[in-house]
């Protein structure tokens, strides 16, 4: 998502072994760790409503 227009910053707390692990795994995939986390909030929130 290179180029993409600048978004507020937010804070999470990330345990430091997980955090580098997905540091690591998305730099494999030429991506950032924001690319991976805005993926996978895009794909909780289309999810289909909880009865």
């Amino acid at each position: 998502m290179a180029n993409q227009p600048k978004t507020p910053h937010r804070t999470i707390r990330v345990e430091p072994d997980l955090w580098d692990a997905a540091k690591r795994r998305a730099a494999q995939q030429d991506e950032s760790v924001s690319d991976v986390i805005r993926r996978a909030l895009q794909a909780y929130v289309e999810q289909a409503p909880i009865a």
